[in-house]
């Protein structure tokens, strides 16, 4: 039989149901990162300015999860009920919490050749989501429970491409981006996304959203893209290609690829790739970077 309870007032006392066939209690949703970070942000954007139809959040239904462990969530999927004012139309409310994430554009600078000379190197590994056994893509991961995006992108660099690095060697695309962008209404794009007068949550990096939505019709994670330039002696550039790395022990067989920068979006067809790319070469143009 189903159980039925409510969110704190703090979430507008929306009533919260689970099916007998999800392992999940209401504890643990309300303690689950990714869903603490959505609930709030909804929650904010449905009291702000940008509602004029008075859409507001009516029930949840947990439609499934999937856990990591016996501990730890890892998704958890749901049917969100929004509705206008006057309970005339409804929001299309199919979500699948996930949480924020990392992305990373590892590049290779051979020293003493031109700044603009960089090699970016891809990883190739089995994506079986993706129905391929070497799938050509940059380090991504998802935000570990530390909160901290840099310290997430410094350890999917040192795993999955060998580099290690302080955090503070990482150059952050998305805050470059979002942060000096005249064509963003920065109060307004903050209450679209409900920042407005979000209630706090766990992470305080969780509130800075300077990232990007992978697919906001389904998923509520964002990804904040950094970059790092790895200076190399100019006949070391071929030791990197082929390269064999990865946690073996966690089933990771990555491949290194190497890749002319600018020949980036030929070379892929993953969308985080394309992504920082692209970001890459706007602030490059901007002179927002000194490559």
């Amino acid at each position: 039989m189903s159980t039925t309870s409510i969110l704190p007032p703090l979430y507008n006392s929306v009533p919260v149901t689970i099916p007998p066939h999800v392992s999940l209690t209401t504890s643990e949703l309300l303690a689950f990162p990714a869903f603490k970070a959505w609930i709030s942000r909804l929650t904010a954007s449905l009291r702000s300015e940008n509602n004029p139809d008075g859409y507001s959040l009516r029930s949840l239904e947990i439609t499934n999860v999937v856990r990591f462990s016996s501990t730890k969530i890892g998704f958890v999927m749901l049917n969100a009920v929004v509705r206008d004012a006057e309970d005339k139309t409804s929001l299309p409310g199919v979500v699948l919490l996930r949480g924020a994430s990392v992305a990373i554009l590892p590049l290779l600078h051979p020293i003493d050749t031109p700044k603009d000379n960089l090699y970016a190197i891809l990883t190739l590994q089995p994506r079986i989501p993706g129905a391929t056994t070497s799938m050509a893509e940059i380090p991504a991961g998802m935000l570990d429970d530390s909160g901290s995006f840099a310290g997430a992108a410094a350890k999917e660099l040192e795993e999955e491409v060998g580099i290690t690095i302080s955090e503070d060697k990482l150059i952050n695309l998305s805050e470059l981006a979002i942060s000096s962008s005249p064509l963003l209404d920065k109060d307004a794009s903050k209450e679209s996304i409900g920042l407005a007068n979000a209630p706090p949550v766990s992470s305080e990096n969780t509130q800075k959203l300077d990232g990007i939505f992978s697919s906001a019709g389904l998923l509520d994670e964002f990804v904040t893209y950094h970059a790092f330039v790895h200076e190399i002696p100019e006949g070391e550039l071929d030791r990197w290609k082929g390269k064999l790395t990865g946690l073996r022990d966690k089933g990771e067989r990555i491949t290194l690829k190497i890749v002319k920068f600018e020949d980036l979006w030929k070379a892929t067809r993953d969308n985080m790739a394309l992504c920082a790319w692209a970001l890459w070469k706007g602030l490059q143009e901007d002179g927002r970077l000194p490559y």
